[in-house]
C-alpha cells in the first residue's frame, strides 16, 4: 500500500511501473485527492479513496511529504482491522523483485533499516568510557540504526494496531515531530517510570535485499 496525493505523481509513476515490471499483483494506492484517483485509473493502477474526513482530506490535498507520511499510520489501521497484513511503501521505493517472497512473517513488524552493515543494521554493543569512574569506567550501550518508516511490513496483530495508534496520536499532538523518529521510539523504548512500552515483536529486514540508498550508492554500486 502506498499513500499518495498529486504532489508525488511523478514518483508514483516510477513506483507502480517498477511494481508492474516485477510482476507484483497485490498493490494498492490510497489516493488522497480526486486527481490522484483519475491518474491511477488512467494507468490501470488499483486505487482506493477513503470516505470523506475533513482533517485528513485537508492534509491529503495540500500536505507535503512529511504531513502525508504522518497520515499513513492512521490509514493503515483500517487494513489491519480487516485482518490484512500490509506492506507500507513510500513512493520513492523501486522494486526489482517481489518483496513478499522475503518476509519471515514471525513478527508484528518487519522493517527496512537505515543501517548499512551487519553491526548498524542488526545491533551492536557500544562502550562508553568515563575514566573518572575508576574501575567502573566502562558503560556498555546497545545501539541499532533506526527502522525506516517508509517501508515496513505489519501483520494484523494487537501490538501492530497499538503501534499505529501510538504513533498517530503523538504526531497529531507533537506538530514538529518526525514520523520516523516517533515510529522508532514507540517500537524500541522500554517501559520505565511513567511510561508503558509497546510489546511488539520486530525484525530487521536483510539490508542487501531491502536496500536503503546508502547501501545501494556507497556499497553495492562500487
Amino acid at each position: 500500500v502506498a499513500v499518495a496525493n498529486s504532489n508525488v505523481r511523478d514518483m508514483l509513476e516510477v513506483w507502480f511501473t517498477s511494481i508492474k515490471k516485477a510482476g507484483i499483483p497485490n498493490y494498492l494506492v490510497v489516493a488522497l485527492d480526486d486527481a490522484m484517483v483519475e491518474f491511477c485509473k488512467s494507468n490501470d493502477v488499483p486505487v482506493y479513496k477513503r470516505d470523506p474526513d475533513k482533517n485528513v482530506d485537508l492534509i491529503g490535498k495540500t500536505g507535503g511529504n512529511h504531513a502525508v507520511s504522518a497520515l499513513k499510520f492512521r490509514i493503515l489501521r483500517e487494513f489491519l482491522q480487516l485482518g490484512y497484513s500490509v506492506l507500507l511503501s513510500d513512493v520513492d521505493i523501486v522494486y526489482l523483485q517481489n518483496p513478499f517472497d522475503h518476509f519471515q512473517r514471525d513478527s508484528d513488524v518487519e522493517s527496512m533499516t537505515d543501517g548499512h552493515s551487519n553491526m548498524t543494521a542488526y545491533g551492536y554493543n557500544d562502550v562508553f568510557d568515563e575514566p573518572a569512574m575508576g574501575w567502573a569506567r566502562y558503560a556498555h550501550t546497545m545501539r541499532i540504526w533506526v527502522f525506516n518508516s517508509g517501508f515496513f511490513f505489519m501483520r494484523p496483530t494487537i501490538p501492530s494496531i497499538e503501534l499505529l495508534d501510538r504513533v498517530a496520536d503523538r504526531l497529531s499532538q507533537e506538530k514538529t515531530s518526525w514520523d520516523q523518529a516517533v515510529f522508532n521510539e514507540e517500537l524500541f523504548f522500554p517501559s520505565h517510570p511513567g511510561y508503558v512500552g509497546l510489546h511488539a515483536a520486530k525484525r530487521t529486514l536483510d539490508f542487501y535485499l531491502f536496500m536503503n540508498s546508502k547501501v545501494l550508492f556507497k556499497t553495492v554500486r562500487k
